[in-house]
């Protein structure tokens, strides 16, 4: 069966004039079929109307269940919805909403932040990325904000913990890995952090310091 690609929704290519087009479909590649160089890639998954179509998203997958679970993102055109949670049905091309648990409540849809997800453990991990007036509603004429949380989402129990980050700071943009030593290890890299005065600094990479 194709395998489905756990890349995000949004902008996929430019033109030469650097004119960039939105691809708003989720695209696959078939690992089961030889390819000579870059496998081919396909974009003919239905998906429904009113599944969201972000930017700067992400997609944590259940390799287990063959489910991927769309979390974050902006939206390039219209208002932003309330925050739900979407998932993809790998076996069966099937896209819907997974029903809120109560610990959902007062979870925002980010942006551009780090995520990761721990397959044996079929939990789910966020951290940092943008609140700002395409992925919150109502958020008004507020300056875009970077968070400084980390979300925990468990894909068995369907429930979330948003959790203090190491420090105060609000960063995004970066990346996360997981390093399954010991107990296991979420490493941050990279980005951009919040300074106090509404200014992006570039998150500094000597730790020692940071």
């Amino acid at each position: 069966m194709p395998q489905v690609c756990p890349s995000s929704t949004g902008i996929l290519a430019a033109t030469t004039d650097l004119s960039f087009s939105e691809d708003t479909a989720l695209l696959y590649a078939d690992f089961d079929v030889n390819n000579q160089g870059m496998p081919a890639v396909y974009n003919n998954l239905t998906k429904p109307t009113d599944a969201p179509d972000v930017n700067g998203g992400i997609l944590w997958p259940d390799t287990v269940n063959k489910m991927i679970y769309l979390y974050g993102g902006e939206y390039s055109q219209g208002t932003p919805s309330n925050f739900s949670l979407w998932s993809y049905d790998a076996l069966y091309n099937r896209w819907q909403t997974v029903s809120a648990d109560s610990t959902q409540a007062g979870i925002k849809r980010a942006s551009y932040g780090a995520g990761v997800t721990i397959q044996d453990r079929a939990v789910a991990f966020y951290y940092g990325g943008w609140l700002s007036n395409t992925s919150v509603p109502n958020w008004g004429s507020q300056s875009s904000r970077a968070l400084s949380t980390m979300l925990q989402y468990d894909m068995l129990q369907n429930t979330w913990t948003n959790s203090s980050g190491p420090d105060t700071i609000g960063r995004a943009e970066g990346s996360m890995v997981y390093i399954p030593a010991s107990d296991g290890m979420l490493v941050y890299i990279g980005g951009v952090q919040s300074a106090n005065n509404g200014t992006t600094i570039g998150q500094p990479m000597d730790v020692r310091t940071s």
